[in-house]
């Protein structure tokens, strides 16, 4: 049984946060161009950037996250030995039900993530838009 417990009140979340994003491979990635240093994650975690933002917890082993944005789009990723498992499935199920009056969910994800593309679309999420980038720099 997996539950959800609040990153921000998680006795070192952040630092598991920061393990899970260094498992994210760079060709999914949509939020980062490069892989923070420990002191920027720590002060984008510090600033609470979402609504709730969850370590996904096994019997008390974390085994991924999810988030819940002020957009309301969900995040989810689960730690590479634990995928293929259910949680991330039952982890957006309880995000879902914690949130549900919200009415709507979005999962902004890279195109290139064929896994996850597949994981929201079983949800019965449906592709809306897709989003373009210029940068000048």
């Amino acid at each position: 049984m997996i539950h959800l417990a609040d990153a921000y009140k998680y006795k070192g979340s952040a630092h598991i946060l920061y393990a899970l994003l260094k498992e994210r491979e760079r060709r999914v990635n949509i939020s980062h161009r490069r892989m923070p240093s420990m002191p920027e994650h720590l002060c984008f975690f510090r600033s609470a950037p979402y609504k709730t933002w969850d370590l996904i917890l096994k019997e008390n082993i974390p085994v991924g996250s999810v988030y819940f944005s002020k957009q309301n789009e969900i995040g989810i990723f689960i730690f590479k030995k634990y995928r293929g498992l259910g949680y991330g499935k039952k982890a957006v199920q309880l995000l879902i039900k914690k949130h549900l009056r919200e009415g709507r969910f979005l999962a902004n994800v890279s195109p290139k993530n064929s896994h996850s593309i597949r994981f929201f679309k079983e949800f019965g999420f449906k592709h809306i838009q897709n989003t373009y980038e210029l940068r000048k720099s």
